[in-house]
């Protein structure tokens, strides 16, 4: 054989070696605005993270803002393989995700958004057999479950007290929401998320029960006037990257290890990027345009007594449901929410390091999808 030939062979042989074994670009699908905080600062960055992490192995193609999916029809997309992965919300699917739809009933149990992103996501991985199973029977993966930051009222007219409050039309996303405003002599309005806009500026509503950023990412900022920032619990149950089931199992198990081994410090970069930050920069850029007050004494006390009757709402949510052992699995959901409000919070407040560690500790090491 010729030198010229051997070079050849070797040179094909060193491009071969180092050829990936596996490479797969996987479509993402979300009905969330494209401008969201929740995209630009969790999503996506995320999506870049997984093609980091897997050395490029895994990449995806963003398409957002309903140019494919709808957000009621997410769900169904990725388990029907319309795209490989995307952002679906669990409330919307209490048929399809009896046992899991409960993560996005727990609203009134968030306190802090750090300690219910966490908790949240122990309740999910560790805690509901019933709930992964549902995600199983369907043939969707979940890589990890969101929560945000506390729920605040933003009202079309200026209000700072539970007085102002009474009589007035508020849009809710969920439940507790709705929960929450009746106890108080709001009018709850259950309304998409796509629909609050227009109905603050028709007069269907007076105000909405959302979080600040929102503000910004729904396009509100010249219809909302005051806003009452008390914490009102936190919106979660959203998957923000789950897989379709034949897509995860294409990718072959140390790559998909990868991919699990960001979840706890996406637990806390996500909230972060998308909710925390955001809330601060969204009040910061309202200022003077939008009044924002604490609330008052009569409003804290009322959310001290919803909150204390959250345990028995939701027993009753999950036995209508039909829901095994129902009364267990809340009290157990409503214990790992104890526990990492009172006993984990103060381990990690403002350590990022030190919620990872936990996070993975309690979570992630025994992910079992």
């Amino acid at each position: 054989m010729s030198k010229f030939m051997k070079r050849i062979g070797v040179a094909l042989a060193l491009g071969l070696a180092a050829s990936p074994v596996f490479a797969e670009t996987l479509t993402y699908g979300s009905g969330v605005p494209e401008r969201s905080s929740a995209n630009r600062a969790g999503v996506l960055p995320l999506l870049d993270k997984i093609s980091e992490a897997t050395e490029g192995d895994v990449t995806f193609t963003p398409v957002l803002g309903g140019q494919l999916v709808s957000i009621p029809g997410a769900l169904q997309s990725i388990a029907d393989g319309v795209v490989d992965s995307g952002f679906f919300i669990t409330q919307f699917h209490p048929a399809e995700l009896p046992a899991a739809s409960l993560m996005s009933e727990v609203t009134g149990l968030g306190i802090d958004p750090y300690a219910t992103m966490g908790a949240l996501n122990e309740a999910f991985f560790v805690v509901c057999e019933q709930c992964r199973e549902d995600f199983r029977k369907i043939g969707v993966v979940p890589a990890l479950i969101q929560s945000a930051t506390p729920l605040t009222m933003q009202c079309t007219t200026e209000v700072s007290s539970m007085d102002d409050l009474a009589g007035l039309k508020v849009a809710t996303i969920g439940r507790p929401e709705m929960r929450w405003a009746t106890s108080i002599g709001m009018t709850p309005v259950r309304t998409s998320i796509s629909d609050i806009l227009s109905g603050l500026q028709l007069g269907a509503t007076d105000c909405a029960l959302i979080g600040t950023a929102w503000i910004r990412s729904y396009g509100l900022d010249d219809t909302i006037k005051s806003v009452i920032e008390m914490p009102q619990g936190i919106i979660s149950g959203a998957v923000p990257l789950a897989f379709n089931a034949g897509s995860w199992e294409s990718i072959p198990e140390e790559v998909r290890q990868k991919i699990v081994d960001l979840m706890p410090a996406t637990l806390w970069d996500y909230v972060t990027g998308a909710y925390v930050d955001s809330d601060a920069a969204v009040k910061e850029s309202l200022a003077g345009k939008v009044t924002f007050s604490p609330g008052d004494e009569a409003l804290a006390e009322a959310w001290a007594a919803f909150y204390a009757g959250e345990a028995a709402a939701l027993k009753e949510v999950a036995e209508s449901r039909g829901i095994e052992n129902a009364d267990e699995l809340i009290d157990q959901v409503v214990e790992v929410f104890r526990v990492w409000h009172d006993e984990l919070l103060p381990e990690f407040e403002g350590d990022r390091e030190a919620f990872i560690k936990i996070a993975n500790d309690r979570i992630f090491s025994k992910y079992d999808f």
